[in-house]
């Protein structure tokens, strides 16, 4: 199964059409379930307010890279307060259908929110009511105060200098060539205001583990880079393998300085690791450091 789906997204993304038919079967598989929504809302709001603790998000201008399918970042941006987000998106993924979906999901779990993000009930009730009865898309990010942009290129935002509070990724990083993050690191060091903060919550593991028997995050760690590059590294499911130091290697090679890193890795990876042939191009890594599967990452400049 692993091997399967890698095969069937090397087809989608050199189709015609390849994107529609991802989304089609990932909405038959169930990848946009309400219940999967709602995880999703409740894990990146917790996020959101981490960057609130840092710099209050009311009133402040947000760059969102990788808007997503429904847009979960920018609507929580605009429900936590802030002035406008702008987001960005390779191909225009965002569904409107999706989005009102989110918009329920939300408002479902808005009491559990409130006691997060400890903003007053009825504002935010307020805020999500706008949002309910808009007819289109258009409608719906326009109440939102959300600029979206697709196709879009998050590194080249046209912004002024220092004009940008909070630039924000979830889930993104992981999936754009390493020349690419440099981009938008050179971005970030451009548009954040003095006291702005750059947020990106990367997901390093084997995104395709959960169609394998094997329960480990590193699997994918073996394979050559000309094999990954052939098969992988396509624009429906591209994925780089940076590991965390190598993320913060690049941040901090364009001025960046680390305010603060969470990561998560599990013992039983590094006993993986221990036993399997890395590709070369991991070589002078720790095990430790190749394990990291999840880093959620706070810098500024």
């Amino acid at each position: 199964m692993w091997r399967l789906k890698v095969f069937i997204q090397f087809l989608l993304a050199h189709l015609p059409g390849g994107e529609k038919m991802n989304y089609l079967l990932q909405y038959m598989i169930g990848t946009h379930s309400p219940g999967k929504k709602t995880k999703r809302v409740m894990e990146m709001i917790k996020k959101i307010q981490l960057i609130n603790q840092h710099t209050p998000i009311e009133g402040k201008i947000i760059v969102e890279i990788g808007t997503g399918w429904n847009a979960i970042g920018a609507v929580l941006f605009y429900l936590m307060g802030a002035r406008t987000c702008y987001t960005y998106d390779h191909v225009p993924h965002a569904r409107f259908k999706l989005i009102r979906q989110l918009v329920g999901a939300i408002e479902n779990r808005l009491v559990e929110i409130q006691s997060i993000v400890s903003i007053p009930a009825p504002v935010l009730q307020e805020r999500l009511s706008k949002l309910k009865t808009a007819a289109s898309l258009q409608e719906l990010f326009s109440r939102a105060n959300i600029m979206y942009f697709a196709p879009g290129d998050a590194s080249k935002t046209g912004l002024p200098d220092k004009s940008v509070d909070v630039v924000f990724s979830y889930a993104v990083l992981e999936h754009v060539p390493e020349e690419v993050i440099h981009a938008l690191t050179l971005e970030s060091k451009r548009i954040l205001k003095e006291e702005g903060i750059a947020y990106h919550l990367i997901g390093l593991h084997d995104h395709y583990v959960k169609f394998s028997n094997k329960i480990s995050k590193v699997n994918f760690l073996k394979y050559p880079e000309k094999w990954w590059a052939f098969w992988v590294k396509n624009k429906i499911s591209y994925h780089n393998r940076l590991r965390e130091k190598q993320f913060i290697d690049i941040f901090k090679s364009h001025g960046g300085k680390i305010k603060s890193t969470r990561n998560e890795t599990e013992a039983s990876d590094i006993e993986i690791l221990k036993g399997m042939k890395i590709d070369k191009q991991f070589a002078g890594m720790t095990y430790e450091e190749l394990a990291v599967y999840r880093t959620e990452i706070i810098l500024s400049f």
